[in-house]
């Protein structure tokens, strides 16, 4: 193929290694110069996107895995094998927290890939800087601001449609900057995918929706920068169920999120005082509010002339409250001090109806039982770090840093009433009022990273952090029942804790570039459901469908990560993957076998050709993934192995390559698969068409 290169081609020329990330360290470095394992995925490869969501961007990078979690739209990250409710999710460095999802399970990626700038992904705890929940990693959306080249009025729109769901969204952006002085963006999603088709036909209840609206407003003034973002995002999806033959008695069954939202108000201010000692301040503070509506159907008919019909409506509102100050000072010229403190509060409203309608044999057992539940919760924490950064020499940098924790959780309000209506009989009611509950913790974690350049077109990086993931409201206080099984909160719970070490290294000569990692993970009191058998903390309830939340897992978690890419030839080749092995140990059992893969990746070709007229980005593909098992004290799950064939293209023209039209073409060879971590059957060979342009 001839092509010409021109402007464009120098232009568009990049390093993943030179990018300026501020998640790692607080403040401004790049990749290649931090200690611990980052990435990050800027505007052009998000442009590029045309998956459902942004956080499709981050499939293919090593350590991390997407997943819907059998509710399709809402996304979960896991890193390095931890769950997703181990992972802190941040926009623009503000906590996105959220006490009423399942275990293991987190509120979802709720932010639209319009609105979003760039994503930084910190691998490993780093509990120091950014508080609890940080024990997989981080992952810090970092929205637009005003125009990229001060122009005071630019936008663009985009258009995808999905084969796979006959899916269509539709977003834009208006953005500008005036006078240097004033810098505003307003951006709006809207998307509607229908059921998924995969090899066994459409899924039924993987249907689902989305629409965003999200606005920033900045002023500039000398030294000071001031800003304010708004932005509101919704979500409704259903749960996918597939037919379990142990189970034929369960007649009916699904779950429905018609309404998960999420809206927030943030505020920001940064001061460039550039003096001798104190070289910038920095405030943040944001108040957000999560709403969730569930909605569970099940019926059960254990024989023809019995019916068990359950129905469950909860409604939560979380509200949060947060600020966050920082100071960064330089002690001297090989020296810098990151102090700061954080506050955050978080309070949860949720009623809940439950209604139960039993039909037996004998009219003297039927009955139809309404419960209703009422609480309101409420978890504080205020914090202190710090960190700092010695360069000891050219090439040896060292940086220690330190938190202190002190949590405050409360049950402030909590009663249950029970009406129960038998066909023949009286009525019965019962009502309970729970006692307000108050519990504390504090906790003091430390984290170190060194690195060593002294090796031409090399880094080398060593690092140590604690995590530190303190227990959720509904892990503490919460009794939630959906279908048949019913969860007890457990106030006695501890924080969850891990030890993890990491070394690696970057290379780059302009030939080869090479990211790596080695890691070690030593975690203790993770928590995880336990049989009642007549605990107190269950009140004497007993059998296979009651559980409560208890510390009796602990996990060791080692592996490698590694990414390498070939410059030299007209294409470049590359190969991205992950070694993971994990032990669980609880008090029943210990395995090996923890549902995860021991190798996943993708490798594959790509390249840009550069014409007078146009330019065309190629990306040929494979993503895999190992066998996994994963083994409990009561059962065993084998998930196969599998790959996929990938290809992604997209052509850019105009006279400032202002327009864009892309195709993916997904799972070629068409094949019949889920991942490790997905219940939901991955989709059969389908295209997505985009088409874009700025102005």
């Amino acid at each position: 193929m001839c092509f010409c290169v021109d402007t464009f081609a120098e232009e568009r020329k990049n390093n993943p290694q030179d990018t300026i990330i501020v998640t790692a360290d607080r403040n401004e470095k790049t990749v290649w110069d931090s200690s611990v394992s980052v990435s990050a995925i800027n505007r052009d490869d998000i442009e590029k996107q045309n998956g459902d969501s942004v956080v499709e961007a981050l499939r293919d990078i090593p350590g991390i895995e997407i997943t819907d979690n059998a509710l399709a739209g809402r996304k979960q990250i896991m890193i390095r094998g931890e769950a997703p409710s181990r992972i802190l999710m941040l926009i623009d460095g503000q906590e996105v927290t959220y006490h009423r999802s399942g275990h293991g399970s987190s509120a979802g990626v709720l932010i639209d890939m319009e609105s979003v700038e760039r994503i930084e992904v910190i691998k490993g705890p780093h509990s120091v800087l950014y508080g609890s929940q940080a024990i997989g990693g981080v992952v810090n959306f970092i929205t637009r601001k005003g125009s990229k080249n001060g122009s005071p009025i630019n936008g663009d729109m985009k258009f995808i449609y999905n084969q796979s769901t006959d899916g269509f969204t539709e977003m834009g952006t208006v953005n500008g900057s005036i006078d240097g002085i004033f810098d505003y963006r307003i951006s709006g999603t809207y998307a509607e995918n229908n059921d998924r088709k995969a090899y066994q036909g459409k899924l039924h209840n993987t249907d689902f929706g989305n629409n965003s609206l999200s606005s920033w407003f900045g002023l500039n003034l000398d030294k000071h920068k001031l800003g304010i973002s708004l932005d509101r995002y919704k979500l409704d999806t259903k749960t996918y169920t597939d037919k379990d033959d142990n189970s034929p008695q369960v007649k009916e069954f699904w779950v429905k999120l018609p309404k998960l939202q999420r809206e927030k108000v943030g505020l920001f201010y940064d001061y460039e005082a550039n003096g001798n000692f104190l070289k910038k301040l920095h405030y943040d503070a944001y108040a957000q509010k999560l709403n969730r509506q569930f909605r569970n159907h099940v019926v059960v008919s254990p024989a023809p002339i019995m019916n068990v019909t359950t129905n469950t409506a909860t409604d939560d509102e979380q509200k949060t409250y947060g600020m966050t100050l920082q100071s960064d000072f330089e002690l001297r010229k090989d020296m810098n001090l990151i102090t700061g403190m954080q506050y955050q509060q978080d309070n949860v409203d949720q009623d809940s109806h439950n209604v139960v309608v039993s039909k037996m044999p004998s009219p003297k057992a039927s009955y139809t039982q309404h419960k209703y539940l009422t609480n309101k919760w409420q978890q504080s924490s205020i914090s202190l770090f710090g960190q700092n950064d010695w360069a000891i020499t050219d090439d040896i940098s060292w940086n220690i840093g330190a938190r202190q924790y002190w949590v405050q959780s409360k049950l402030k309000k909590g009663h249950t009433t029970i009406n129960k209506v038998p066909v023949i009989g009286a009525t019965s009611s019962n009502h309970k009022i729970d006692g307000k509950k108050k519990d504390h913790d504090n906790n003091f974690v430390v984290s170190s990273g060194l690195t060593y350049s002294g090796i031409e077109n090399t880094q080398l990086r060593a690092s140590f952090a604690q995590g530190y993931v303190y227990p959720t409201l509904s892990h503490l206080y919460a009794v939630t029942s959906a279908a048949s099984q019913t969860i007890y909160g457990n106030a006695n719970l501890k924080a969850e804790k891990s030890n993890n070490y990491e070394i690696g290294l970057r290379y780059n000569n302009n030939q080869w570039l090479i990211d790596g990692a080695i890691y070690f993970s030593d975690a203790k009191d993770y928590i995880t459901q336990m049989n009642c058998n007549g605990s107190a903390i269950c009140d004497g309830t007993s059998g296979r469908n009651y559980t409560y939340y208890g510390n009796a897992n602990k996990a060791k978690t080692h592996g490698l990560e590694l990414s390498i890419e070939y410059l030299e030839l007209p294409v470049t080749p590359y190969l991205k993957g992950n070694y993971l092995h994990r032990k669980i140990e609880t008090e029943t059992y210990t395995t090996h076998d923890t549902g995860n893969p021991r190798f996943t990746g993708n490798a594959g070709i790509k390249h840009t050709a550069y014409f007078d007229k146009f330019d065309i980005d190629s990306d040929l593909f494979m993503r895999f993934a190992t066998k996994a098992t994963q083994r409990s004290d009561s059962s065993v799950y084998h998930y196969s192995g599998w790959s996929t064939l990938n290809l992604s293209a997209t052509t850019s023209f105009g006279l400032d390559r202002q327009y864009h039209i892309g195709i993916n073409l997904n799972n070629i060879l068409n094949k019949n698969y889920r991942t490790a971590y997905e219940s939901i059957p991955a989709a059969k060979f389908h295209a997505i068409i985009s088409a874009s342009m700025k102005f």
